[in-house]
């Protein structure tokens, strides 16, 4: 019983156990079309982030559903700008929408 507390707290202060909550979101593809015929639909999803912080977001759904693949369908940036009492900010927001897919094919890697 010790070991697992102490296994379980080295899992959260070094990897925040996101590997766990997401096993081989690594493997999961971002594609801008879908890249093979023989692919099955999941899910679509929606993301507003700052800069690319979506990407990984998807590879990590995208487990959830069982997919391997993301497909970016739509994607928008606009300028975002904040102005609070002691401090200004800005920057780009992503807007996107992807399609997440089971595919096989050359460029899906299956995790071992």
């Amino acid at each position: 019983m010790k070991n697992k507390l102490i296994i379980a707290a080295a899992c959260v202060q070094l990897l925040g156990c996101s590997n766990l909550k997401y096993p081989n979101w690594e493997y999961v593809r971002i594609e801008t079309q879908l890249p093979a015929s023989g692919c099955i639909y999941k899910m679509q999803e929606s993301c507003a982030e700052e800069g690319a912080e979506c990407f990984d977001w998807y590879k990590q759904r995208a487990t959830k559903y069982g997919a391997n693949t993301a497909v970016i369908t739509q994607s928008e940036t606009q300028k975002h700008y904040s102005v609070g009492v002691w401090s200004a900010g800005g920057g780009d927001i992503s807007n996107s929408v992807a399609d997440y897919y089971y595919c096989n094919g050359a460029k899906n890697l299956n995790p071992k």
